[in-house]
C-alpha cells in the first residue's frame, strides 16, 4: 500500500478507514428507492487535512450526498467543534448518516464518560450509526475479543438510549479463528445483541480473507446494515491493494444483489491507495455507480 494504516490512525485524530458510497435503500419497501451517494471522509484524508472546508465544496460538486465521518479525537473534529463542523456539512448540503469512532480509553479502558460525550458529537453531527471502526494488533487476541463482545454490548445501549445505532466494521483480522474452530468476527455476530448491534461490513477485507460477504448474509441475515464498498486490485509488487470501485476484480453485482438479504442501508465505498489524485478517485467511483443505477429496486 502507498502508507502505513496504523501509524496514520495514530497521527490522524484516531481515524480509519474508507471512502463511502451511501444508498438508502429499505428492503421493506415496494417503491422505487431513490439512489444516494455519499462519501467516507477519511479516503480524501490528505485533502482534508490541507483544507477541510474545500474538501467538502469538492465531495458535494462530485455528487455525494452524505458523509461517513472519522476524525473525532475525543473533543473536536479535525479542530472544529461539533457544532462548528455540522455549519460546514449545512452550508455544502451535505448530511452524515454514520461516523467512525475510534478512542482506545473507550475501547480497552471502559471510559463510558468519553463515549457519552462522543455521543452528544454524534448527534449534533446527526448521526444514525456510530462505528467502532479499528482494533490495535495488540488488542485482537481470543480473550480481547471476548471483552470486546462485552464492550460492545454496554456502548449499545448508551448509543441506543441516545437514538442511534452501534456498529462494528471489519478489517481481515476478524477472520482469524479462536480455540474452538470460530472465527472471531463469529463470535462478534453470536455474542452481539441484535436488536442494538449492527455490522458495516468491509467487502474488500471480507474477500480479502478468502470469503464470501453473501455466505456472511446467508449466516445472519439482516446484520449488515452498511457496506464498505471498496474494489481490489494488484499492485507493482504483487500485493493486493484498493482501487477505484469498478477498476478492480471483486463481482460487486452479484453482492449487491442480495442487498435486501443483507439488510443493506447504507453503503459507503472505501479506497485506501491511490494512482491519481483522490478527488478524480472518487468521481470514477460514483460514475461507476451511476452507471449500474446502484439503489434502484
Amino acid at each position: 500500500m502507498n502508507y502505513n494504516r496504523k501509524e496514520f490512525i495514530k497521527t490522524a485524530a484516531m481515524a480509519t478507514a474508507g471512502i463511502s458510497l451511501t444508498n438508502n435503500l429499505l428492503a421493506c419497501t415496494d417503491e422505487a428507492q431513490k439512489l444516494q451517494y455519499g462519501i467516507q471522509l477519511y479516503t480524501v484524508r490528505n485533502d482534508v487535512f490541507k483544507n477541510l472546508e474545500g474538501t467538502l465544496q469538492y465531495l458535494a460538486k462530485a455528487g455525494y450526498q452524505q458523509i461517513e465521518l472519522f476524525g473525532f479525537d475525543g473533543s473536536k473534529f479535525f479542530g472544529k467543534t461539533a457544532k462548528e463542523f455540522k455549519a460546514m456539512f449545512d452550508a455544502n448540503g451535505l448530511t452524515a448518516p454514520s461516523g467512525h469512532y475510534y478512542l482506545p480509553p473507550v475501547l480497552y479502558d471502559g471510559n463510558k464518560d468519553l463515549w457519552k460525550v462522543t455521543i452528544e458529537a454524534a448527534k449534533t453531527m446527526g448521526n444514525q450509526y456510530m462505528v467502532i471502526p479499528w482494533l490495535d494488533d495488540k488488542h485482537r487476541g481470543a480473550e480481547d475479543f471476548k471483552k470486546l463482545v462485552g464492550t460492545i454490548n454496554e456502548l449499545a445501549a448508551l448509543t441506543k438510549d441516545a437514538g442511534m445505532k452501534l456498529a462494528y466494521h471489519n478489517h481481515e483480522f476478524e477472520f482469524g479463528k479462536a480455540e474452538d474452530g470460530k472465527t472471531f468476527f463469529q463470535h462478534l455476530l453470536d455474542g452481539t445483541d441484535k436488536n442494538m448491534v449492527e455490522f458495516e461490513m468491509d467487502l474488500y477485507w471480507v474477500v480479502y480473507a478468502g470469503e464470501n460477504p453473501v455466505d456472511w448474509f446467508k449466516k445472519y441475515p439482516g446484520r449488515f446494515s452498511m457496506w464498505h464498498v471498496k474494489d481490489m486490485t494488484t499492485n507493482k509488487e504483487g500485493k493486493k491493494e484498493s482501487t477505484q470501485v469498478g477498476d478492480g476484480t471483486i463481482d460487486f453485482t452479484s453482492i449487491y444483489a442480495q442487498r435486501k438479504l443483507s439488510g443493506l442501508k447504507y453503503g459507503f465505498v472505501e479506497q485506501e491507495a491511490y494512482t491519481m489524485p483522490e478527488e478524480q478517485c472518487i468521481k470514477k467511483s460514483i460514475e461507476y455507480m451511476k452507471q449500474k443505477k446502484w439503489g434502484n429496486s
